[in-house]
């Protein structure tokens, strides 16, 4: 059958963690022959093989973001040859700019959420994106966490995604204290303590006592999300 290819480059240990987690789907990933791709039924609809590469990119996006929760090592991989494979099996070529290749030792992890299940079952992270579609602001969120470049002002965004989601702060459902809120907010509006990545100028904001680096800032608001999107089908079965 013909199907739209989308090649991935990147190192092997993060290459191999996609079809694990998405093997099937709309749009999912599948290791042919030592190679890995983004292929599905999806990428049909689309007119061009630079709209399919588009469409490839966003997914690829969202993928990286959802593993990279419970894997902060995650370098996400890119998305830069698209094939047209024909009923026969040929494969036409359409390459465009691609990323680079990182090489570095896998840390290895597991999803908080329980392991991937065996047979036709959605696994752990489908369903983790599938909840963050339920949520425009979950899902923003999300979007913005798949930049691995992670600042104070896109962290602190990230947090106002989820509450707007919530409808409260944080710490009002449970995900975390009150002081923990504080002293990461604190510490992002603080440029005495965050630095140039500071959301407000120098002497707005009085710093914490014990202000969070970059990396305790980046944990703390992974946490949240992850939490945030398995809180999504906590409520959906508590109303059942």
């Amino acid at each position: 059958m013909a199907r739209w290819l989308v090649q991935l480059s990147g190192d092997r240990t993060d290459l191999e963690e996609f079809p694990r987690w998405f093997p099937d789907g709309e749009i999912f990933a599948i290791k042919e022959n030592g190679t890995f791709f983004l292929t599905g039924p999806a990428f049909e609809a689309l007119p061009s093989a630079e709209a399919v590469l588009n469409e490839a990119i966003r997914a690829l996006d969202l993928f990286s973001a959802v593993i990279s929760l419970v894997w902060p090592s995650l370098r996400k991989p890119a998305g830069s040859h698209v094939f047209r494979e024909t009923d026969e099996g040929k494969r036409n070529a359409f390459v465009f700019l691609s990323g680079s290749i990182t090489v570095r030792a896998k840390l290895g992890a597991a999803l908080s959420v329980g392991s991937p299940p065996e047979g036709p079952q959605p696994t752990q992270a489908q369903q983790l994106l599938t909840r963050a579609k339920q949520s425009p602001h979950l899902e923003v969120a999300l979007s913005l966490w798949a930049d691995p470049v992670r600042s104070w002002p896109r962290l602190y965004r990230v947090l106002e995604e989820i509450e707007q989601h919530l409808g409260r702060r944080v710490n009002a459902v449970g995900l975390c204290s009150a002081n923990e809120r504080d002293r990461f907010a604190r510490t992002a509006n603080t440029a005495e303590v965050s630095g140039p990545d500071a959301r407000h100028a120098v002497g707005k904001f009085v710093p914490p006592a014990n202000p969070m680096d970059l990396g305790e800032g980046t944990s703390f608001v992974s946490r949240l999300l992850l939490e945030a999107l398995q809180k999504v089908q906590g409520a959906k079965e508590d109303a059942v």
